[in-house]
């Protein structure tokens, strides 16, 4: 029981840090030491941190970026496809044909490729002449994906 407190304390600590830091930060300052986590290999930390983050600004580009991020690079692509597809819609036709791509390549990753078609579309939409979007279009077409028509 004794080498069960230091743990314990140890992971009490960490869980009060990240309330103290979501708390005190800002969603920039947050994101900054996230992408610290991540190039120091401590995925599972930034992870949590990316989380605890998104708890509190649900409605931050910044944590939802970086919450995105995370997630591809631990290859939870359900976590990836949630964070991206909110981003977009926050960001709604300022999205970047870059955060489509993304978005694209996770539901891809998750086997979702009429989902992915489907989206390929929307960001085309808005970028239409984006190389990776039009990349992705052909990609999905020649595996026999077609694109859902919409009925008005």
């Amino acid at each position: 029981m004794l080498h069960a407190a230091p743990a314990f304390l140890a992971k009490t600590a960490y869980s009060a840090l990240l309330t103290s830091a979501t708390q005190e930060l800002s969603p920039t300052k947050i994101r900054q030491s996230i992408a610290d986590l991540v190039g120091q290999d401590r995925l599972a930390e930034a992870d949590l941190l990316s989380h605890e983050a998104l708890q509190r600004f649900p409605q931050s580009e910044d944590i939802l970026v970086i919450r995105a991020l995370v997630t591809q690079v631990r290859q939870d692509w359900p976590a990836a496809s949630v964070a991206l597809e909110k981003l977009i819609s926050l960001q709604g036709h300022a999205a970047q044909a870059v955060t489509w791509g993304q978005w694209v390549r996770v539901l891809r990753c998750q086997g979702d490729d009429v989902r992915a078609m489907t989206v390929t579309a929307q960001g085309l939409a808005n970028h239409p002449q984006d190389p990776q979007l039009l990349a992705e279009f052909n990609a999905l077409q020649q595996v026999g994906v077609k694109p859902a028509l919409k009925v008005a």
